[in-house]
């Protein structure tokens, strides 16, 4: 099985746009099958850090249908430390299927307000589990940070050496850490980072600034700025949230690729930002390739109905 696949344009496309592009999908939810996508790349090199700071508990954050967080319990399960993680807002009886599965990974899930989570490092929560078990190595929100980053620039030699003749790479973004690292690798082309977040222009200037921390001095800032190309305005409405649109078009994207699923937080949207760019003509790229950065379990926090790989 290659982990680079072709993409059909939707139905809907005119044909010089059929003609004018190549859109492929490089499958990184097929990758590990307890991380996937972007997922274990963020987490590697921490969990070696934890391990040579003879760390006997590793702790996270995220929110209660979080990718990272389950990605997190999962790897962790059969690893020697103790899992815990800060769930954003309060934990109901009925736990999200992404928390039910930690919790059957054996994590410890302790629940933080939504203005006490917004402290990170700095709140108390933090600080009580810091004396609660005394040597807990932290992982930042989404696998976060320099390391996280640097698992995401040594993914980027892997997805090079399969096909290195694409014009331009585009990933989706969260905190903007695979952006990051992705970007920092000096055989990185042209990288278009489509936001998931509503109201964050000002996360291209963090993406840059990890990305010249990583690349040292293999590149610097004005060239690592002339092939990041920032987008925040594809949110759709906002994290998570689905315009009629988008729906549309994951229907319709369901139909062309069925075996090429689509997760509903973050490539559903990067995805759609791009096929309008090339269905208008305007997408300046002969041969993109697309990261899949996985989190298809997000879908277990929306309705059947709402899913269109279901009926697919």
């Amino acid at each position: 099985m290659s982990f680079i696949q072709p993409i059909i344009l939707p139905a809907y496309c005119q044909q010089s746009s059929r003609d004018q592009y190549q859109i492929d999908m490089y499958r990184g939810d097929l990758e590990h099958p307890n991380a996937p996508g972007n997922k274990w790349h963020k987490l590697q090199h921490h969990l070696k850090t934890a391990e040579q700071q003879n760390a006997s508990v590793i702790a996270t954050f995220g929110g209660p249908f979080s990718n990272h967080l389950h990605a997190f319990g999962k790897t962790l399960k059969p690893l020697p430390f103790k899992a815990v993680a800060v769930v954003r807002g309060e934990l109901q009886p009925q736990l999200t299927p992404s928390l039910k599965d930690m919790a059957d990974d054996g994590v410890e899930l302790w629940p933080s307000s939504r203005s006490d989570y917004r402290l990170a490092m700095n709140s108390p929560l933090v600080m009580e589990i810091n004396h609660h078990f005394g040597d807990v190595y932290w992982i930042p929100e989404g696998g976060g940070g320099v390391l996280g980053a640097m698992g995401c620039r040594d993914w980027a030699n892997d997805i090079g050496a399969l096909d290195n003749g694409y014009d331009a790479w585009v990933v989706s973004s969260g905190t903007g850490t695979t952006a990051a690292g992705l970007l920092s690798n000096l055989n990185t082309p042209d990288l278009h980072v489509f936001s998931a977040l509503k109201g964050e222009p000002a996360q291209r200037d963090v993406i840059l600034g990890l990305a010249e921390e990583l690349s040292s001095e293999s590149m610097g800032q004005k060239q690592l700025d002339a092939k990041l190309f920032f987008h925040f305005d594809c949110h759709e409405g906002g994290y998570a949230k689905h315009s009629p649109a988008l729906i549309d078009f994951m229907r319709a994207f369901a139909v062309a690729n069925p075996n090429s699923p689509l997760d509903p937080v973050y490539t559903c949207k990067s995805m759609f930002a791009i096929i309008k760019a090339m269905d208008s003509g305007i997408w300046p790229y002969r041969r993109t390739l697309f990261i899949h950065t996985g989190g298809l379990q997000g879908w277990r926090g929306y309705s059947k109905q709402t899913n269109p790989y279901v009926h697919s």
